[in-house]
């Protein structure tokens, strides 16, 4: 998997959104793109909007509803949907059936197919089969993330064996059973009758290089995925899905993948299975395109939405197949390939048309301060500071000499915040100290280096060296761990999936032990154990 961080949006790499991740990641960056236009911010829990837009089930999701607000108007955001996504949009959106009817009387394509309730029996899901013919899928009508989606089932065995799975196994007994359609998959986002982007989801894979087995592949490819926000916690699981797949290829997991071969590892292509976003916006025709956008418009007051679309680009042709009003967004922001797009930015400037043109902060803020307050139940509410605004000017500084375990970085942190200033300051390895320091006065921040010389009293500063500094900082000013020992915590967090593998698999194997224990036949082997138990003891 190569690296894809040169096209990914300068303002929100993965240092500003290392906090955010899974669900979180949503919220923070629409939420850091209006408060960098100098948006008032503040986050809000589910009780003091009087909602349950934030629960699921008994469930609390803080950090996911904050308030952008100007001189004009203050909008509320859940995740990625704004206010003006009306209830009746999302729960039309939520059940993928009555999408299908109101895309219908629009006019927009859509697979054909029907609804089955618990009520109905098999005999009629395999009646209706027969009436408009193989290929199908079978999915949930409400269902959510791909979750008991069987595509391209080609006869009444595979369908009777997708229906066992997803009625008894996963417990869906609301069911939509529809044409499959060939074509390529892609998930668009639209805000306000233009696409925004769109991304093609390719299944997990591996690429040889004539020396590595698939593998070691597999284990390189998920720690080249801790670099991906959106992706650092969807590697690819070694399951028998996964297994059976490299064997149809004709290899096993110690097979030497040649050189430049690329093999799928699942025939989905789920990005929580291991897959991978590849942008694809500039693929999609005007006719596609059109097609995204009306089917945003059947659906009445969803003036934004991800939705899913299977296209055939030979007779540039697509169908839709589901619309979410609260998609992940971090897909197009942080894709494996190919150009990021800056889907924040179209949401606010939908939502706040007046703060376009307005020169942004360079400044993020500490996300892990906004979260721990709302996870402990400290607070209801919380409003960030304004971000600073006009141009920000950044230096960095390497300090030599005695500046290690003599208190130089607290002292710098205080000069910084007394003179208004941003950044950190962090221990090296080679016995030096880095310092980092920006602000919209270029003066303070160029003077800053003769700080940097004095030092506290027990300090002996030998030479301070000078870098320019582009990347994004944080507001404030903060000591960080030193290097490294970050760089060790990192190495730690990559074997982090795989310690999570080896615990849901013991889950499993204690679930399994406590079952054969409370079974008939183990009651009845006891005597039959207890006599083989002396014997082996003999």
């Amino acid at each position: 998997m190569s690296s894809n961080k040169k096209n990914w949006l300068p303002g929100v790499t993965n240092d500003v959104v290392y906090d955010a991740r899974g669900t979180t990641l949503c919220p923070y960056v629409i939420a850091l793109e209006g408060w960098r236009r100098g948006l008032i911010l503040e986050w809000h829990s589910s009780e003091t909007t009087k909602t349950d837009i934030t629960t699921v089930g008994n469930k609390k999701l803080p950090a996911r509803l904050f308030s952008l607000a100007s001189d004009k108007q203050t909008h509320f955001f859940f995740r990625s949907r704004g206010d003006e996504v009306t209830e009746e949009a999302i729960e039309i959106c939520k059940d993928k059936n009555l999408t299908k009817e109101y895309l219908k009387r629009f006019g927009v394509p859509s697979p054909e197919g029907r609804r089955f309730t618990e009520k109905h029996t098999n005999e009629e899901v395999l009646s209706y089969a027969c009436d408009i013919g193989y290929p199908l899928v079978l999915k949930p009508t409400n269902g959510s993330l791909g979750k008991g989606v069987i595509a391209n089932i080609l006869d009444e065995k595979g369908l009777l064996g997708a229906l066992g799975y997803v009625k008894d196994e996963l417990g869906y007994s609301d069911i939509i059973l529809e044409k499959y359609i060939e074509g390529t998959e892609y998930r668009v986002y639209v805000v306000n009758d233009q696409v925004i982007g769109a991304v093609e989801k390719l299944p997990p894979n591996v690429t040889g290089d004539g020396s590595k087995t698939i593998e070691e592949l597999i284990k390189i490819k998920n720690k080249e995925k801790k670099d991906n926000p959106h992706l650092s916690k969807r590697h690819i699981k070694i399951d028998y899905e996964v297994v059976q797949c490299i064997e149809y290829g004709g290899y096993s997991l110690n097979s030497v993948l040649e050189d430049g071969k690329t093999i799928y590892l699942r025939k989905k292509n789920s990005l929580s299975s291991g897959g991978e976003p590849v942008d694809a916006t500039d693929k999609l025709s005007d006719k596609v395109k059109k097609i995204a956008v009306d089917s945003l418009k059947a659906i009445p007051d969803l003036p934004q939405a991800g939705l899913d679309l299977i296209v055939d680009h030979r007779n540039n042709t697509a169908a839709v197949i589901e619309i979410n009003a609260t998609a992940m967004i971090g897909s197009h922001l942080f894709p494996e390939k190919g150009l990021a797009r800056d889907i924040p930015s179209a949401i606010i400037d939908y939502y706040f048309p007046e703060s376009k043109g307005v020169e942004k902060a360079s400044l993020s803020f500490d996300f892990n301060s906004i979260k721990a307050p709302f996870e402990s139940s400290l607070v209801e509410e919380l409003k960030i500071l304004p971000a600073e605004q006009g141009k920000l000017y950044a230096k960095k500084y390497i300090v030599s000499g005695k500046v290690q375990k003599v208190g130089y970085r607290q002292w710098i942190r205080r000069k910084a915040l007394q003179q208004g200033l941003h950044g950190y300051t962090r221990n090296l390895k080679n016995g030096r100290v880095v310092v980092v320091v920006a602000g919209t006065d270029e003066t303070k921040v160029s003077n800053f280096k003769s700080t940097c010389h004095k030092g506290p009293s027990k300090a002996a500063v030998q030479r301070v060296t000078e870098y320019s500094w582009e990347k994004p900082l944080k507001t404030g000013f903060e000591i960080k761990n030193d290097a490294y020992k970050t760089k060790k915590q990192k190495e730690k967090n990559v074997l982090a999936p795989e310690r999570t593998d080896l615990k849901v698999e013991l889950e499993k194997l204690k679930k399994e032990n406590s079952r054969i224990k409370s079974s008939k036949s183990w009651k009845y082997t006891l005597p039959l154990r207890k006599v083989l138990k002396k014997l082996n003891a003999k």
